[in-house]
C-alpha cells in the first residue's frame, strides 16, 4: 500500500465567503501553495529548501522548527481564520483532480483506503500516522491529545456518531503508542487544552459503482482555547446582533481598509472610518486592530480569561490554575517546535503593535475629545449608535480592547449625526471629518433576523446620513434582505456573498458621489489635512 505524503500542508477555516480574503492574508505572511478550498477554507504550505521531498516524520518534527514557522505566523496574525490545522494523514483525492471521473480513477487505482466502518478507520489511522513524531515530546515522554470529528455529506451509518468515531481514532493511536513502547505508557487525554488537538474530517463519497464510503483527513490543530474569531475584548453581556470579530475584520479587508491604512502611512493623509450604526462596536474595534498593526494573537494572550477569576498561569494545564492556551499554544509544545522562534515572533508583534499605536494615536482622543479634535489624527475611527445600551456595550468593549483613546462613539439617530467641524457645509473637506477619497463608511443595519423593529426607519435614516454627510466616500453595507436594501435607493458598485448560519448575506459597495465639483488647485504639505478633496473617491479602496 502506498502512503501519501503529508506534504507539509496546513488548512485554515473561515466564514463562508471570506476564503479569498483569508488567502490574501496568508500570502502576505509568506505562505506558499495557497489554495482556497470552496468558500470557507484555504490550504497552504511552508515549503523551504525543497521541503516537498521530506518524509512524514521530518515534516512533523523538523529539528530546527522551520516547518512550523508559517503556522506560528498564521496563529498570531490571521484576522479571518477560525481554526488553523496541519494535515497529518489523508485519503483525500489530490488537489489536481478536476473532474468526477478523475476522482473515481484515483479512488480505484491509487487510494488504498475505503473508509466504510470503524474497523477500516482504525486500520487507516494505525497505518498512516507517524505516531512517534505526533505524540512524542522529544524527551522520552508523551504529549496529551484530544480527538474531535467533523462529518460532511452522507457518511456510512457506523461512522455517523461523531463521539464514537473520535473514540475509534483515539483508540487506534493509543494502541499504536502502547505497542511501540516497552514501558507500556499511553498518552493521556485532555479535552480542554491538549498538546495535540486532533480533528478528523470525514466526507461521504460514492464510487462509480454506487458504493458509499468516506474520504478521511486527520489534522492536528495549532491552537486550543476555542475558535480564533474570539479576541477576548467582549465583556459581560453580548449584543444580540453582534457580528463575529472575524467577520468584521474580513469585511473590512474586503472593503480595502488595510490599503487605506497603508496609503495613510505612506503619504501622511488621514485614514477615516465611519460606522453610523455601530452596535457593540465590532467594526470600530477591528478597524483599530488593523490600523495599529495589532496582531489578534497578542490580544488573545492579553485578554484570555480562565476558570480561576481571570488569572493566567504559565504552568501545567492539570490542576490549579490553567495555563493560557494562547500564550503557549499546542504548536509550541510539539516535538521539534522552535520555542525560541515563537518568542521572537511574539516580541516582533509587540514591537509592531507599539509602533502602530503611536502612529495611530497622534493627536489622540480623550474622554473630553469631540469632532473638532479628530482632524489632526493619522487615523480617525468614529461610530454612532442610537440604542444607549448598545452604545454602553461598545464603549466597554472598546476600552477592554485597549482603544478607549482611539475610537469615539456618538449616541443618537444617525440621521441627526453631524460630521462637520462646526462651520461650513458637511461636504467641505476642511470643515468635515469626512475626507473625500480617503473615507470608508461601514454599516450593519437591522434587516429582520435578530433585530426586527424599525427596519424601514433605520434604513431611511442611513440613506439620509449617507447623502447628507458622506459625499465622496465609499460605503459598504451588510444586508440579508433585498427589500431592506431597496430603501437606500442607491446603485450598488459591487456585491460580495457572505454566509452566516443559514443566512446568505451581501456585503454591498456604494460610491457616494459629491454634490459639487472640487477645487483641484489647492495644495497641502505632507501630513496636513487638505482644504479640498484629493480624490474623487470612486474606487480607491476596491
Amino acid at each position: 500500500m502506498q502512503q501519501h505524503s503529508i506534504n507539509n500542508r496546513y488548512f485554515a477555516t473561515c466564514i463562508p465567503g471570506l476564503s479569498n480574503v483569508l488567502a490574501q492574508e496568508l500570502l502576505s505572511l509568506g505562505a506558499t501553495n495557497v489554495e482556497p478550498s470552496g468558500t470557507s477554507g484555504v490550504y497552504f504550505s511552508n515549503n523551504v529548501d525543497g521541503d516537498d521531498d521530506d518524509d512524514d516524520d521530518e515534516l512533523l518534527s523538523s529539528s530546527n522548527g522551520k516547518h512550523f514557522d508559517i503556522g506560528m505566523k498564521a496563529l498570531l496574525w490571521l484576522r479571518t481564520a477560525h481554526r488553523i490545522m496541519q494535515v497529518v494523514s489523508s485519503t483525500a483525492t489530490p488537489s489536481t483532480s478536476t473532474t468526477l471521473q478523475e476522482e473515481y480513477d484515483y479512488l480505484e487505482t491509487e487510494n488504498p483506503w475505503n473508509i466504510i466502518d470503524r474497523d477500516s478507520l482504525y486500520q487507516f489511522i494505525q497505518y498512516t500516522t507517524p505516531v512517534q513524531s505526533l505524540l512524542g515530546d522529544g524527551k522520552g515522554g508523551l504529549l496529551t491529545l484530544s480527538v474531535s470529528t467533523i462529518l460532511n455529506g452522507h457518511v456510512p451509518k457506523e461512522l455517523c456518531h461523531s463521539h464514537y468515531t473520535s473514540l475509534t481514532v483515539k483508540n487506534a493511536l493509543v494502541d499504536l503508542v502502547r505497542d511501540a513502547r516497552d514501558d507500556g505508557m499511553r498518552p493521556n487525554v485532555d479535552i480542554d487544552d491538549a498538546d495535540v488537538p486532533l480533528v478528523l474530517v470525514l466526507r461521504g463519497i460514492r464510487d462509480k459503482r454506487g458504493q458509499s464510503g468516506c474520504e478521511a483527513t486527520l489534522f492536528r490543530a495549532l491552537h486550543s482555547g476555542g475558535s480564533l474569531h474570539r479576541r477576548g475584548y467582549r465583556t459581560g453581556a453580548v449584543h444580540k446582533a453582534a457580528m463575529k470579530e472575524s467577520l468584521a475584520a474580513g469585511l473590512l479587508l474586503e472593503a480595502g481598509y488595510d490599503k487605506l491604512i497603508k496609503a495613510a502611512k505612506e503619504d501622511g493623509m488621514p485614514a477615516v472610518l465611519v460606522d453610523p450604526m455601530a452596535g457593540s462596536g465590532t467594526f470600530c474595534i477591528e478597524a483599530a486592530l488593523i490600523a495599529s498593526d495589532f496582531a489578534p494573537g497578542l490580544l488573545r494572550m492579553k485578554l484570555y480569561r480562565n476558570i480561576n477569576e481571570g488569572k493566567d498561569s504559565g504552568g501545567s494545564s492539570s490542576g490549579g490554575m490553567r495555563r493560557n492556551p494562547h500564550q503557549v499554544p499546542p504548536i509550541v509544545r510539539w516535538k521539534g517546535s522552535d520555542k525560541a522562534r515563537w518568542k521572537q515572533l511574539v516580541l516582533e508583534a509587540r514591537d509592531r503593535a507599539e509602533a502602530g499605536m503611536k502612529w495611530m494615536m497622534r493627536g489622540g482622543v480623550t474622554k473630553k475629545s469631540n469632532a473638532n479634535d479628530l482632524w489632526k489624527r493619522n487615523c480617525i475611527i468614529i461610530g454612532n449608535e442610537y440604542n444607549p445600551n448598545a452604545a454602553s456595550l461598545a464603549r466597554g468593549d472598546i476600552a477592554s480592547a485597549g482603544f478607549g483613546d482611539c475610537i469615539l462613539i456618538h449616541e443618537n439617530d444617525c440621521v441627526n449625526w453631524d460630521l462637520s467641524l462646526g462651520k461650513g457645509e458637511p461636504d467641505d473637506s476642511f470643515n468635515s471629518i469626512i475626507v473625500p477619497g480617503r473615507t470608508i463608511v461601514v454599516c450593519n443595519p437591522p434587516w429582520g433576523l435578530r433585530l426586527t423593529e424599525d427596519i424601514e426607519e433605520s434604513w431611511l435614516s442611513l440613506k439620509s446620513f449617507l447623502r447628507e454627510q458622506c459625499n465622496g466616500t465609499e460605503a459598504w453595507i451588510l444586508s440579508g434582505s433585498k427589500d431592506a436594501t431597496r430603501f437606500l435607493r442607491m446603485k450598488k458598485s459591487r456585491s460580495v456573498v457572505i454566509q452566516t448560519g443559514d443566512e446568505d448575506l451581501r456585503w454591498i459597495q456604494y460610491h457616494v458621489f459629491q454634490k459639487k465639483s472640487m477645487n483641484m488647485n489647492d495644495t497641502t504639505e505632507k501630513g496636513q489635512r487638505p482644504r479640498s478633496a484629493s480624490s474623487t473617491g470612486d474606487g480607491f479602496f476596491s
